[in-house]
């Protein structure tokens, strides 16, 4: 049964470059929308994309930061694995006094969440209210549940 689940998982993290890129067309709108099957409409040459994997202290819609991080030519705009990309946060913003504030509730996170765990079609579940507890807490509550439902055995030897 786990190989079974493990497998189904990897079936959908294999579908979330598809799923992502709908998601951000949706939410975004951008010109030209981003194309799961051409890498060169993805990352930082996209300004959906862009906005969304700028590091979160950096202000993508000022066109200094933007072109310093597109053409890398400035130490100051270089994005790394330390930087933490605005997509993490609630309505896609970080609050520069508290960098905790909001991470790990955007709607994009937790709809790649559903999509992996529960199923690709539940992601389409999330509302984008920034509450990424509730998505743990039914988790939870399922498994609970789940474990304490009593099977009757109908299997008689014969």
């Amino acid at each position: 049964l786990r190989q079974g689940a493990d497998s189904a998982r990897g079936d959908d993290t294999s579908k979330l470059k598809g799923l992502v890129s709908e998601w951000v067309n949706q939410e975004f709108k951008p010109d030209p929308p981003v194309d799961p099957d051409d890498k060169h409409s993805h990352g930082f040459t996209n300004n959906a994309c862009g906005r969304l994997l700028c590091p979160a202290e950096l202000n993508w819609n000022d066109p200094v930061i933007m072109a310093g991080i597109q053409d890398r030519s400035e130490a100051c705009y270089v994005v790394t694995d330390l930087s933490f990309p605005t997509y993490l946060y609630d309505k896609y913003t970080a609050n520069p006094e508290d960098l905790e504030e909001g991470l790990f509730k955007s709607k994009i996170l937790l709809q790649g969440y559903k999509a992996v765990f529960t199923s690709p079609s539940s992601a389409k579940d999330v509302e984008g209210d920034g509450d990424g507890a509730d998505v743990i807490q039914d988790n939870r509550r399922a498994r609970k549940t789940v474990s304490t439902i009593k099977v009757k055995n109908t299997w008689h030897n014969t």
